[in-house]
């Protein structure tokens, strides 16, 4: 039985913004441990996220670099599960409803122009961040990335190598 390689990829890149995704709460690199979270990026009962702005604008034009449609309506949705580094047990993110969709990304490839389709760019906000080290064979978690808006991109299986994968990320 011969067997035929198709590669689809989910890439996140976190967006150049002040503030995290939904909440007032600077983004920033190297704070001290849980000093950059508040009771709405913790999902604390009763707060009421707002969106970024800026997120959502960096995503239409993204989009819109990317060939995407732009619908006139976009949703988020709660993804719920567990993880210890997601303090309030769901991650808010776009899925049937999202930001940008349907569109095409062209990326030099074995000396050719390649294209892959594009599913969908949306946002979603980041996780909290584990820490092992220095804990005396215990984890501990930081939180103050918990809420940074994340935009990620999904592909068609449009690739046909890890090689073409890895020319597509890059």
């Amino acid at each position: 039985m011969k067997h035929k390689v198709l590669v689809g990829m989910e890439v996140h890149l976190q967006l150049r913004t002040r503030s995290k995704m939904f909440c007032g709460c600077p983004v920033a690199f190297g704070a001290p441990v849980n000093t950059l979270v508040c009771p709405v990026c913790l999902g604390l009962p009763g707060v009421l996220p707002v969106a970024n702005e800026e997120a959502l604008r960096l995503t239409v034009l993204t989009g819109l670099l990317l060939g995407c449609d732009v619908p006139r309506h976009a949703k988020f949705d709660r993804k719920n599960y567990f993880y210890p580094d997601v303090a309030k047990n769901y991650q808010i993110t776009q899925y049937d409803k999202p930001s940008t969709r349907d569109g095409r990304l062209e990326f030099e490839f074995d000396g050719r122009l390649e294209s892959v389709r594009i599913t969908r760019a949306h946002l979603e906000e980041d996780a909290g961040k584990s820490l092992h080290e220095d804990y005396h064979g215990m984890t501990g978690i930081d939180l103050n990335r918990a809420g940074t808006p994340l935009l990620e991109i999904v592909t068609e299986p449009d690739m046909r190598s890890a090689a073409e994968a890895v020319a597509y990320a890059k």
